[in-house]
């Protein structure tokens, strides 16, 4: 009898080890603890009014007809995007009809509405406007600066909620400078670099696109810069 308790302890002792080494791999890695905030931007991740510094860069929000659009709740006009979503059962994306490698991407955008949630989609794979597996580089309360990797990893690399709260400008526009390059995902959130991480599991090409967040939020995005350089 003490045999078969001994062996019963090792055996949830052994099932608690592995999945917390599970989650460890799947779910959440701390990566910025510089409670300065020390603003480490890159040039090439400055803009200059609304625009990037620098050759080659190509502007993601010059036509609708390059992008999969549901048109109820997007709007691409005058060189900006509007995505205006209630919620409810299913997610909504929306995403660029070409794939992309290895880039660099600027973003400036404007998060607002009732609890809203929505990221920065890279090296997505959608298969409809619910599904888009991939990954995303986040925002909304407690999701700002971090990645996601939708119906895949989940939190890949999380940045720490309290940092976010003294980075982020509430109902205000925000920048993205996101850098993709082989495995390698790095960003930096209004200067202050929030991603950097080798994911080898990820994806490593894919869409560029957004999410409107399912469930109750009601979710305003807005993005009046959006510009690609590929990396050859």
């Amino acid at each position: 009898m003490q045999a078969i308790k001994v062996s019963i302890v090792l055996a949830i002792v052994v099932l608690v080890i592995t999945g917390f080494n599970t989650r460890l791999h799947h779910e959440i890695v701390v990566v910025q603890q510089d409670t300065t905030l020390s603003i480490t931007l890159p040039p090439e991740g400055k803009l200059n009014n609304g625009k990037p510094v620098g050759k080659k860069w190509v502007n993601l929000l010059g036509s609708p007809s390059d992008w999969n659009i549901d048109t109820k709740y997007w709007k691409l006009e005058n060189g900006e995007l509007h995505g205006d979503y209630m919620g409810g059962e299913l997610h909504n994306y929306t995403w660029t009809k070409k794939s992309y490698k290895d880039f660099e991407l600027n973003v400036l955008f404007k998060l607002t509405g009732e609890h809203p949630n929505s990221g920065v989609c890279i090296r997505i794979h959608p298969t409809s406007a619910d599904d888009a597996p991939g990954y995303q580089v986040d925002m909304g309360e407690g999701y700002w600066g971090s990645l996601w990797e939708e119906r895949r990893g989940n939190m890949i690399q999380k940045f720490p909620t309290p940092l976010a709260h003294k980075l982020v400008k509430e109902n205000d526009w925000n920048h993205y400078y996101i850098k993709a390059q082989g495995h390698h995902i790095e960003a930096w959130l209004n200067g202050v670099k929030t991603i950097d991480i080798v994911h080898n599991a990820g994806f490593e090409d894919g869409n560029i696109g957004f999410q409107l967040v399912h469930g109750k939020p009601h979710t305003i995005l807005d993005v009046k810069a959006l510009y690609v350089r590929e990396m050859k």
